[in-house]
Parts: structure tokens; sequence; C-alpha cells
């Protein structure tokens, strides 16, 4: 019986030599794998790495160049707008915006310059346009064009107005200034008109043209 217990323990011993070994050369298989898979992490860690540091250096120098372009242009435009050289030539043209409170619309109208003006440069032509245009507001100026804006307190130059004063339709019109001047006085009485009519025509009726002024006349005449 004690020879048959030494044997099973042997037994055991055995298998249990058999199960470490089996466990040693596994682990040993798994970290040599890791070990060899290892470089290549690290290589294409390092291409990475390589790949982070280059595309900044290219792009500053991309950004470089454009900055350098972008200088360049702008310092040609400001050669071009501010060159000394420039005259103001037979083709430059001044352009008057002028907005009228009472309506809120802008009129624009432009004008050659005169002779004496032909032949000069910037600077004298901005000296030209201060010293006679002084009522109004120079916007912007090269020797192609000059622009100047003015706000009028008033109407349209050449609109229509047509009112009730006394009892009887009145027609204005409006001058260069935006202001008011008598036209005509008609015998139109307003007693027999609509009281929506009435209270039209003592706020004024603004005509922009001598047709649309005959039609508002024809309209209460009839």
């Amino acid at each position: 019986m004690y020879y048959r217990k030494r044997r099973n323990r042997g037994g055991i011993v055995f298998v249990v030599c058999i199960l470490l070994l089996f466990a040693g050369f596994t682990y040993g298989y798994i970290s040599n794998n890791k070990k060899l898979n290892r470089p290549q992490n690290i290589s294409k860690t390092e291409d990475n790495s390589k790949i982070d540091k280059n595309n900044p250096t290219n792009n500053k120098n991309n950004e470089d160049l454009q900055g350098e372009a972008a200088d360049i242009v702008i310092k040609n435009d400001e050669d071009k707008i501010t060159n000394p050289n420039e005259e103001v030539n037979e083709d430059s043209e001044i352009v008057f915006n002028t907005y009228y409170a009472k309506t809120g619309e802008v009129e624009t109208k432009k004008a050659k310059i005169p002779v004496n003006v032909i032949g000069v440069n910037l600077n004298e032509f901005r000296e030209y346009i201060e010293s006679n245009y002084e009522n109004w507001q120079l916007r912007s100026i090269s020797t192609e064009s000059a622009s100047l804006f003015r706000e009028v307190d008033g109407y349209n130059p050449n609109y229509y107005f047509v009112q009730n004063k006394d009892g009887y339709i009145v027609v204005y019109k409006i001058d260069e200034s935006g202001k008011k001047v008598l036209y005509e006085e008609t015998d139109i009485s307003i007693s027999t008109l609509s009281e929506t009519d009435k209270e039209k025509l003592n706020k004024g009726i603004l005509a922009k043209s001598q047709e649309e002024l005959y039609r508002i006349i024809e309209d209460y005449s009839s």
C-alpha cells in the first residue's frame, strides 16, 4: 500500500511538471512575438513623428510664400493708388451722390472733369476737389474718379408735389435744392372728395414725372 501511494504521488508530480513546462513554453512564445512586433510599431510611430514634424514646416513655408505674395499684391495696389507719377486724364470723372431724406432715394450724377484739371497728379486732384466742393463729403478718390456724397433734407429735384391749399388742389415742383416751389394752382375743390382723399392731399402726394402728375390731377378732376 505504501508503494502504491508513492507511485500515485510520483504521477501527480510528473503531470504538474508537464503543465509547468507547457506554461513556460507558451509564455516564452508570446514574449518573443511581442518583441518581434515591437520594432515595427516603433518604426511606424517614428514615421508618423517625422510626418508630424515635416508638415508644420511645409505649412509654415507655404504660409510664408502666401504671405509674401499677399504683401506683393497689397504693395502693388498701394503703388497703383498712391503712385505720384499717375495723372488725371480726359476720361476721369466726378461722381455726385445725393441722398434725399424726404424720399429716401439716392440720385447719382456723373460729370467729366474740367480741362484745366487734366494732367494733375492725385494730390493736386484731391486739393481741387476739396477746395471746389466744400459742401460735399469726399468718399473716395483716385486719378480715375472722385466720389462725392451729400444729404439733402428735401425731395428729389423735378419731382412734383400735389397738395391741398385753402380747399383747392395746388401743384409744387421741387427745385435743385430739394425745396417746394409753387408750380400751378388749380380750380379743383376738395370739398366733394372723400375723407380718405382729403387726408392724402393734406399730407401731399408725390409725383415723379409729369405723366404721373397729370394722372393724379385727372383722377381728382373727374
